[in-house]
């Protein structure tokens, strides 16, 4: 039950007490009011429960009944040893703790040293004797009185950090969908990779995007923390990497009909102003954006204010898959050279040895055959691998059904699946796919077995309702972007962009003229188109990537040169357009001449046969 105090000065006696004595006064007073005839029995029972005799049972009852004061509840050893401790005192006290940034002991000592050296101390009389402290004044009483556990941290840490000791606010995924928000945030990786070019191991910077209901991690992107060699310093996730992801989200994921919420912070994972509007406006605003809130209060006045930080409330859930991100990544033998959680308490000692390894192996590379290069086994993962990797474990995350996802059941995210005999685990949706006799016929043998739905299966369950972005949209919010210009070579558009792929990037381009010169935004996020933007930064289209095929492929190369041969089709076709002028030209020359032997011949009676035979002659 919830225990009602009768007074204000009740409430801060009550709030004065420890945490465990709160507790006793809150089970008595709930044994208490459960109390039914027979009186005595139900207080033999409540005696029994809480370990006392049943006179103490009965004395709680009837104090507890007749006054409603909860020190009626309480053992007396829990009381504080002076009951006469006045609110001056008390409050004089606490001031005392606030002075001291870590610890309550010290300012005892300080109470000491003021009533030694005859201080006045408000609430006690002055004419005691300072040989000693008064009654009341001793440590193991006064604690009992010292600041909360919220008032403790926003004296020494500040409001932000005490905002974890009041009366937090819930919320539920219940009633929502996909697509309706979506979570944006920024993470490293708990461990270090290899990178071309780089002499020293870098960590790994990722970005990613959750769809609040489902849970699900949506869209993500990796980078490496690599130092930057003209300025020294290290190159982190940049303003542009959010635009990409926020563009690859609306554009195809998409977002719900009925509106959607892009939840953002103000750190890395950042939305400018300019941006927020623009998303409204292109979307008619449906798509909004909503950052957490900046929080520098200072907790009383005349102390001053934090550093500014976002509300990490505000996007919980992405926080807490964050941590089982990095405990399923926490694997020695997949992802070697793992950093601690914290450098400070849990680097792990052996990452020096390792990093030692790494320079080392840096410097003989060079003089290896190129042959053996790529056999070298480094002490830490590729960093394209170490991506495949967080990519494969994250979809396992996606697929789990053995979660505690808050509001799941009451959602009712669940599923029925069938254990066949002799077959194994058979989905619902695939029993459901049957037809009719055969879906009998498993049921009818089948055990079923509940489970929670997946957040892949609750995601993949509900996006195709959603709405996508046009190209032409997509532009719009990525023209800004355009840091290169390229010309169109024998129908391809082909450069370098290491942010994309290690390799040269090519895009087919056959619908203009060798020549043209656009410029060029890729979004990392869908790396298989390009949007071409003409001098002025007027969007003129977008054209699909045309890379290179495994030559162990046999079905992709197949492909390929289907899609060349159609490609050579299209091409040739101006080619039959601009000769038909030629034809046309070389049929009317034939039949002039054929015109022209008949008329000799018809004039020549004698050479008739011979103009007939020219003439055949000539047609074929």
């Amino acid at each position: 039950m919830h225990l009602v105090l009768n007074s204000p000065a009740d409430t801060r006696d009550f709030m004065a007490l420890d945490a465990k004595s709160r507790m006793q006064v809150e089970r008595w007073a709930a044994a208490l009011e459960s109390v039914t005839r027979p009186i005595q029995r139900s207080l033999e029972t409540i005696a029994a429960r809480f370990g006392v005799s049943v006179p103490t049972a009965r004395r709680r009852y009837d104090a507890w009944r007749s006054t409603r004061d909860f020190r009626a509840l309480l053992d007396r050893r829990s009381l504080p040893t002076d009951r006469g401790l006045s609110p001056e005192t008390i409050e004089y006290w606490k001031s005392l703790c606030a002075e001291n940034g870590r610890k309550w002991k010290p300012a005892h000592r300080e109470l000491q040293r003021r009533w030694h050296r005859g201080d006045s101390i408000p609430g006690i009389d002055p004419r005691l004797p300072r040989t000693s402290l008064p009654k009341g004044l001793s440590y193991h009483n006064l604690v009992r009185f010292a600041p909360s556990r919220f008032e403790t941290t926003a004296l020494r840490i500040g409001r932000t950090a005490a905002a974890s000791f009041r009366p937090l606010v819930f919320s539920t995924r219940v009633g929502m969908e996909v697509g309706q928000r979506y979570v944006f945030d920024d993470l490293w990786h708990d461990f270090k990779v290899a990178v071309l070019g780089q002499r020293k191991p870098c960590r790994l910077l990722q970005l990613h995007a959750m769809d609040l209901f489902s849970g699900c991690q949506v869209a993500r992107l990796c980078k490496p923390r690599v130092e930057d060699p003209e300025s020294g310093q290290s190159v982190q996730l940049k303003e542009h990497e959010m635009l990409f992801l926020v563009v690859h989200v609306l554009e195809h994921l998409g977002f719900h009909p009925g509106g959607c919420v892009l939840m953002v912070e103000n750190g890395t994972a950042a939305i400018a102003d300019d941006l927020k509007e623009l998303i409204r406006t292109i979307t008619g605003g449906l798509v909004t954006v909503d950052e957490s809130g900046i929080q520098s209060a200072s907790a009383f006045a005349g102390q001053y204010g934090g550093r500014g930080k976002g509300n990490f409330r505000f996007k919980a859930a992405l926080e807490s898959s964050g941590n089982l991100i990095h405990n399923e990544t926490a694997t020695l033998l997949e992802l070697p050279g793992q950093t601690g959680s914290n450098s400070r308490i849990n680097l792990p000692e052996e990452l020096h040895g390792r990093e030692k390894a790494f320079d080392f192996l840096q410097r003989v590379i060079a003089a290896l055959p190129e042959s053996k290069r790529a056999e070298l086994r480094l002490p830490f993962v590729e960093f394209h691998r170490a991506v495949d990797l967080v990519n494969d474990i994250q979809e396992r995350i996606n697929a789990r059904t053995e979660h505690e996802l808050e509001g799941w059941l009451e959602a009712g995210l669940t599923t029925v699946d069938f254990n066949l005999p002799g077959v194994g685990l058979i989905t619902g949706s695939q029993v459901l796919a049957l037809p009719p006799e055969k879906r009998a016929a498993v049921e009818a043998v089948a055990a079923p077995v509940a489970r929670r739905l997946s957040p892949k299966e609750v995601w993949d369950g509900g996006r195709r309702q959603l709405i996508r972005l046009r190209p032409e949209q997509s532009a719009r919010l990525l023209g800004g972007r355009v840091e290169r210009t390229v010309k169109v070579r024998n129908h391809l558009i082909e450069f370098q962009d290491q942010r994309v792929a290690p390799g040269p990037l090519r895009f087919l381009a056959h619908t203009f003229q060798d020549g043209d010169e656009f410029g060029v935004v890729v979004n990392p996020f869908s790396p298989e188109v390009a949007h071409l933007f003409d001098a002025k930064g007027s969007w003129v289209g977008s054209v699909k990537a045309w890379q290179s095929v495994s030559k162990l492929d046999a079905d992709a190369l197949q492909r390929q040169m289907g899609r060349a041969v159609e490609i050579e089709r299209q091409l040739l076709e101006p080619l039959a357009r601009h000769g038909a002028a030629v034809i046309r030209k070389r049929i009317e020359d034939s039949q002039h001449n054929a015109q022209l032997i008949r008329g000799q011949a018809a004039a020549q009676d004698d050479s008739t046969e011979l103009a007939e035979d020219s003439l055949s002659r000539f047609g074929q």
